[in-house]
């Protein structure tokens, strides 16, 4: 449709200087309607397009006012909890005397933005609304302030209402001073609170809340007292909220009390409640200060109710808790207070035992407990204190004829304590010093490798050596069990359960203490073997009776020789490696005189980061365990090695035989010569052997001199029946001299080969003996000759150095030293290796070189070895004599 401009719509037709046309003709008429028509056009498009401008300029103004309110909700939600500053940030300031704005607010950003929005025709009326506007806006907004500020005034009277309440209910109800402040500080916040209603309501709330509170703190301390106290306020009369004229009615009838009350901020008690709470009832039993009883008058006969039963529910709970109390006092305090030391919880009274058990009984179940926590309190006293500190605390307190009886029930309890820990400690030795040291003792369960339960063994028997147990076990019972259960695992091949278990004892070096371990294992597996043998009906007797022996037999063998046993359970094709390498290093033995070790040693710490020491302990524990392996060709083995030494020395002229003149000598003379040289020889041979060994070099001279001197004897002997056996085969004269015999035969024949002693498989009897030997603690009367040849010397299994780091720590200092040299003193061994003793540092002493072998000298050990070592070769001398 087209479009009439607005400007040519409205003009008529021009009479000036267009053409004229007459009035009446036909062209005059027509063009006067053309003119007519084209004018109502005009009108009527000025009309739509007047309305078209008006229905947008209100959807624009709808808009603006859509946004002012977001805008105020937005204001609103980010102003302070209190309202502060809302008014001002929507509509700024208006200066009430001139009506200008002195400080533009959102509102005013707001207008400017939408009025150019509006259209032309509209934008002066839009414009004459904005004052009307922000000032209807302005009241909306100052509502909304004055609303947020009382909600923030509630709010946070709701949270000193709440900390205010709940610190009356926590205080003592007979404290009215306290109450008394707390409630009129609240009376004090009140007052200030700007809405007339919300304090009024405020007010009236907080007499009800602080008596609910008093009440609570009254349930709480004694609810059988409450229970009667809210009795009387029921009894007594009326509660002050019964009727509007506790609250109301005083203010406007003018009582001068009620006036007064509020002029103080206190609320006195109507007359009837008052005197509902007159004499015993509004005292405090025992002589206790009284409670103020005024405010429980505010409470609602519905709160009352409430109360009470809350009371009746706390009394009967207070008298379950009071009968638990007493049962769990009865049942877990006396094992608290053995580990702890004391009981964490309230102890029970004789008043709570006669509470639950009766006025009779009570008193009796009380002196049980206190003998009980008694005896518990002892058993901690004791859990630290060594086996002997133990005994002299028992005589201290032991009493006498004309001791009290309190003195004889302290001494009852200590000695109860006292079997109780030594019980304790005898039936688990390792596990009980575990819990006496936490910190320190061994995690058993995390324990997997050899070199772990070394060192966990060795912790636990040095400590409970320190603590002076009378049984001493290597393994607690836990991992005793645990061991156990996987020997005899039948799931498990045969072999493979050898190899571990012989593979553990191999770590533990000390033969008594395997010995210990393995009649744990058998006391710990037999339980279990037998539990297993009966669940299978095809096992007789007699099958039984076979395993438990087999069970013994293999945990024996594994006790003597824990390597041999881990050697014949290896696989076929590593036992020839092993055998050769045993016999090789066997033979350095003999070869270097027993210096084999400390040469390994000291070339491998030229590689290694681990000290001599460590790498000495180590290659002679390779060595016992090859010796172990080796069996009775040990000593061949190793005797071979010494006569390859003994042959090569020979053949460079490193030798006495035959030299000082001694061959040409004859009869006794010569004998007793060449007896002589011989035994010198043989002491250089036995000290450079002892030497090697770190044993004693004169006790070791000394044995080697017997039996270079004895091999003399025997030699010559032998050759002496030779020769008479030679004469008469031959007919060799029998005045021949001995020297022309002896030069006839071989360097070979007439060197002595230096041998080893005491090595073999242990017997039983060995192990018997080995049993019944004296420890550091209990020396053992004189040892006979006999009881002497019985004795199994125990191998060094750690060096001197590492048993003077263990000394250090066990005992806290460091190791003394030897005052005439400055060096460190001698590791003594309190029972002799040589005798049984054990390598271990409960067996140790520190001693000064000059005292250590003074030691030896006045206990006669020097002679008693000496003795033994004859007696133990003097049979096979007999037999050739």
């Amino acid at each position: 449709m087209a479009t009439i401009p607005l400007q040519i719509a409205q003009r008529r037709l021009d009479t000036g200087n267009g053409v004229q046309y007459p009035q009446g003709s036909p062209v005059g008429r027509a063009m006067q309607g053309l003119g007519d028509q084209l004018s109502a056009v005009a009108e009527r498009y000025q009309q739509m397009k007047d309305q078209q401008e008006a229905f947008d300029a209100e959807l624009a103004g709808r808009r603006f006012k859509g946004q002012v309110a977001q805008a105020e909700d937005e204001v609103a939600a980010n102003a302070p909890a209190d309202g502060s500053g809302l008014h001002e940030a929507m509509y700024g300031q208006v200066d009430p005397r001139t009506g200008q704005v002195v400080k533009p607010g959102l509102f005013d950003t707001m207008f400017d933005d939408a009025l150019p929005t509006m259209p032309e025709s509209q934008r002066a009326s839009f414009a004459r609304q904005k004052e009307t506007l922000r000032a209807v806006g302005a009241r909306r907004m100052a509502q909304r302030q004055k609303a947020q500020r009382d909600d923030y005034e509630l709010a946070e009277w709701t949270k000193v209402d709440t900390m205010s309440t709940s610190a009356i209910a926590n205080s003592d109800p007979n404290d009215t001073a306290n109450f008394e402040a707390i409630r009129q500080s609240g009376f004090d916040l009140i007052a200030k609170i700007g809405n007339p209603l919300a304090r009024q309501a405020a007010e009236a709330a907080w007499r009800t809340n602080t008596a609910k509170a008093l009440v609570q703190a009254m349930i709480a301390q004694d609810p059988k007292r409450a229970v009667e106290m809210l009795g009387a306020a029921q009894v007594g009369g009326r509660t002050k909220d019964d009727t509007a004229e506790a609250v109301g009615g005083s203010r406007a009838s003018g009582n001068s009390n009620a006036a007064a009350a509020d002029d103080a901020g206190k609320l006195m008690p109507v007359e009837g409640s008052a005197r509902a709470f007159d004499g015993s009832s509004a005292t405090a039993p025992d002589d206790k200060t009284a409670i103020p009883l005024d405010a429980i008058t505010y409470l609602k006969p519905s709160d009352v109710v409430a109360l009470r039963n809350q009371a009746n529910t706390a009394t009967a709970a207070q008298l379950v808790d009071a009968r638990a109390k007493v049962q769990l006092a009865e049942q877990n305090a006396p094992a608290v207070i053995a580990s702890t030391g004391e009981y964490p919880e309230a102890k029970p009274t004789t008043q709570d035992f006669a509470s639950i058990y009766g006025a009779e009984d009570g008193p009796k179940h009380f002196d049980q407990f206190r003998i009980t926590t008694g005896v518990a309190g002892s058993v901690f006293d004791m859990r630290r204190m060594p086996n002997q500190a133990i005994h002299a605390e028992l005589r201290d307190f032991e009493p006498g004829p004309n001791s009290s009886q309190e003195e004889r029930a302290r001494y009852e309890a200590k000695a109860a304590g006292a079997q109780f820990v030594l019980g304790a400690r005898r039936a688990d030795p390792a596990a009980y010093v575990g819990q006496m040291f936490p910190g320190r003792a061994p995690d058993w369960d995390k324990i997997t490798t050899p070199e772990d339960y070394k060192a966990a063994i060795t912790w636990a028997v040095a400590a409970q050596q320190e603590m002076g147990f009378d049984k001493i076990l290597p393994l607690p019972r836990s991992a005793a069990e645990s061991l156990a259960a996987k020997f005899i695992d039948p799931s498990v091949p045969w072999r493979q359960r050898m190899t571990e278990l012989s593979t553990i004892f191999l770590a533990v070096r000390d033969p008594r203490l395997r010995l210990e371990m393995a009649r744990q294992l058998f006391q710990s597996g037999l339980p279990r073997l037998q539990q297993n043998a009966a669940t299978d009906p095809k096992l007789t007797p007699a099958d039984i009776q076979a395993r438990e022996d087999a069970l013994a037999a293999g945990l024996l063998t594994i006790t003597l020789h824990p390597a041999r046993s881990q050697y014949n359970a290896a696989s076929f094709w590593l036992k020839p490696f092993q055998a050769a390498d045993d016999v090789v290093r066997l033979m350095a033995k003999g070869v270097s005189f027993g210096h084999a070790d400390k040469a390994a040693a000291a070339l491998n710490s030229l590689f290694s980061d681990r000290s001599y020491e460590e790498l000495l302990a180590a290659e002679r524990a390779a060595t016992e365990d090859a010796e172990d392996r080796a069996g009775s060709a040990a000593l061949p083995a190793e005797l071979l090695g010494g006569a390859i030494a003994g042959h090569g020395l020979a053949n460079s002229g490193i030798t006495l035989t035959g030299r000082l003149g001694t061959a040409a000598l004859d009869g006794l003379t010569g004998l007793a010569a060449r007896t002589a040289v011989a035994g010198g020889e043989g002491a250089i041979y036995g000290a450079a052997y002892a030497h090697g060994l770190d044993e004693d070099i004169l006790s070791g001279a000394a044995a080697g001199a017997l039996w270079g001197a004895g091999g003399n004897v025997l030699a010559e002997g032998l050759s002496e029946i030779g020769r008479q056996v030679t004469a008469r085969l031959t007919g060799w004269s029998r005045g021949a001299k001995a020297s022309e015999f002896a030069q006839n035969r071989s360097a070979e024949e007439v060197t002595e080969v230096p041998g080893k002693e005491g090595v073999g498989d242990p017997k039983a009897a060995e192990v018997e003996a080995l049993e019944r030997s004296a420890t550091a603690e209990n020396p053992a009367a004189k040892i006979t000759d006999e009881d002497d040849l019985k004795l199994v010397p125990t191998k060094r299994t750690m060096t001197s150095k590492a048993l003077r780091k263990e000394w250090e720590l066990l005992h806290g200092k460091p190791w003394p030293k030897d005052p005439a040299t400055g060096r460190n003193m001698d590791v003594s061994h309190e029972k002799p290796l040589a005798d049984g003793g054990l390598d271990h540092v409960s067996n140790i002493a520190p001693r000064t070189r000059e005292d250590h072998i003074r030691h030896h000298k006045e206990s006669g050990d020097f002679e008693r070895w000496a003795r033994r070592r004859w007696r133990q070769k003097k049979p096979s001398i007999g037999e050739t004599s």
